[in-house]
């Protein structure tokens, strides 16, 4: 009877899985909109890009898609990417490198939803950024988002 129980709720679980949405290992990618990705080069010094996402081809990938299409523009954006556990997560952005005098690249975006919670948000012309607890290809992306890479050490 045990075994029958089991076989129903494993049955019922994969029916409700397929059904559902999967944003919750996923981000949500909007279909078209602009989206704006900066690099605080140094203190107060950014590189700004804003990108259509009607142009991104694999903008399912959420951010990963959206560095690899800035890449490959004429006004490129140099990225150095690498896929781990997570997901992929840079390595090297514009003049940024991980590791530099103990600093790492810092992913901010203003979806608040795809937020570190308890991690220090950041004011960017007048929007608030915060630090991302999700991994590039899993960022929501909609309309207006701004996406900033920014060395910093790791405070907690």
């Amino acid at each position: 009877m045990k075994s029958k129980i089991l076989a129903l709720i494993i049955a019922l679980t994969l029916t409700i899985l397929s059904l559902c949405s999967c944003d919750f290992l996923f981000g949500t990618v909007a279909e078209d909109g602009d989206v704006t990705v900066v690099v605080e080069e140094s203190s107060g010094t950014y590189s700004v890009f804003e990108v259509s996402l009607e142009n991104v081809e694999n903008k399912d990938e959420g951010g990963k898609g959206i560095l690899e299409y800035l890449s490959q523009r004429k006004d490129g954006l140099y990225v150095k990417m690498e896929d781990g556990g997570y997901g992929a997560f840079v390595t090297e952005i514009g003049t940024l490198k991980n590791n530099t005098d103990g600093k790492y690249i810092i992913v901010y975006t203003s979806v608040q939803g795809d937020s570190y919670e308890g991690a220090p948000a950041f004011e960017y012309e007048g929007k608030t950024l915060y630090q991302s607890g999700v991994g590039l290809s899993s960022m929501s992306i909609e309309e207006g988002t701004v996406i900033l890479f920014k060395l910093e050490a790791y405070a907690y």
